[in-house]
């Protein structure tokens, strides 16, 4: 178990100096890259419900840019007119064709599976959408097509128009959702909602901000519960369970600390053996008074989150149902509320804490905040798909 630098925790400049990848400045820059891509939009003249409805909209985005079109489905509802479906592997269903719209989002434009599937829903007569820099591959098969298309992505200073794909997570699912909301799918969109969530980032940004205490600051105190341990994720609805996959997903990629999801109460379900098991009590020789603790490390033992967006009777009956059964087992939790008016704010509350949390935690533990990691051979690069 790698020990955790809390000193570190309370040094703004230690921080600064340990986050080689600058992660922290751009979390506090979230709002602003929702903002941005709002006047984007706007720009592009864009507007709800201006676009005759598809029979589908296919959405395919990089793998390694987070949750955004499980977000997307989660945040459009399940009533919504037009379905939307997730498009992986850079093959279009067999069943996509001139009644449905394909949506390309890639922060550089020069992804091969989406290209690959540009140019397959070229020869079907598919609609294609492209949310990407302008002047990329991606954005010129859309206007070949004479599509759409949405620059949201800022373009690096000193470079080409171009973004890390940790960093283009808001910018993309604001496109995305600023598309569907052209074609009458979902109620989020440019203007108050995009707002309201740009506010609720800013927020977060400031009381998660370097120069705060540990105590005082929410990411901070959630990095060192979750420290040692292996937290298990759980919210308490469709839009909470996505956000809860991105948290424990950050915590993995950025920490290096395993991490399980769900979405309650079918996560919950299926865990029974997982706690039951000696990770899920709170020790395994309580009885052992003598047991030298200084020298020995305490044991790895499962960290329950609860991630809760609605007051409701359902939720209400988890949230105790949680608490009753990590009393029992003398494991503590932590139950994280968002403050958000709508689903889209409370989604970005979340992610936006867990996304602070995963950083501390990664710079308490010496973890380089400017690295994929060794496997990121298998991350889309330079415009062929490999680096």
């Amino acid at each position: 178990m790698i020990p955790v630098d809390e000193a570190l925790l309370d040094d703004a400049d230690g921080l600064g100096r340990a986050d080689t990848g600058q992660s922290l400045l751009t979390l506090a820059g979230a709002g602003a890259q929702v903002r941005r891509a709002s006047w984007a939009v706007a720009e592009s003249g864009l507007r709800a419900g201006g676009g005759d409805r598809p029979r589908t909209i296919a959405v395919a985005v990089p793998p390694n840019c987070g949750p955004a079109v499980a977000a997307l489905i989660a945040l459009t509802g399940s009533t919504a007119a037009v379905p939307v479906v997730a498009v992986t592997g850079g093959i279009l269903p067999g069943w996509l064709g001139p009644l449905d719209l394909l949506v390309l989002g890639g922060p550089t434009g020069g992804e091969r599976d989406l290209l690959a599937l540009a140019e397959q829903a070229y020869r079907r007569g598919c609609g294609i959408a492209a949310v990407a820099p302008e002047g990329s591959a991606v954005d010129a098969a859309a206007e070949q097509s004479r599509g759409l298309r949405l620059r949201v992505f800022a373009p690096a200073v000193g470079g080409p128009d171009k973004v890390a794909a940790r960093d283009a997570f808001w910018p993309l699912l604001s496109g995305l959702l600023a598309i569907c909301q052209s074609f009458g799918v979902g109620t989020y969109g440019p203007g108050e909602a995009f707002d309201v969530l740009a506010d609720r980032l800013d927020a977060v940004g400031l009381r998660c901000r370097p120069t705060a205490g540990t105590y005082e600051n929410p990411a901070k105190a959630l990095a060192l519960d979750l420290a040692g341990t292996i937290p298990v994720v759980w919210g308490t609805g469709p839009v909470a369970g996505v956000a809860a996959g991105r948290v424990a997903a950050s915590l993995t990629s950025v920490a290096g600390l395993p991490a399980l999801s769900g979405t309650l109460p079918e996560a919950a379900a299926g865990s029974g053996n997982l706690f039951d098991g000696s990770l899920g009590r709170a020790s395994g020789d309580s009885d052992d008074f003598f047991r030298d603790r200084i020298e020995e490390p305490e044991p790895l033992r499962l960290r329950p989150v609860l991630l809760v967006d609605a007051d409701t009777a359902p939720v209400r009956r988890q949230v105790e149902a949680v608490r009753r059964i990590t009393g029992e087992l003398g494991l503590p939790f932590n139950e994280i509320t968002a403050e958000g008016p709508n689903a889209l704010a409370q989604f970005g509350e979340f992610v936006a804490l867990g996304d602070f949390a995963a950083t501390y935690l990664a710079l308490t533990t010496g973890h380089d905040t400017g690295s994929e990691g060794c496997f990121d051979v298998f991350a889309p690069g330079d415009g062929d798909g490999t680096r």
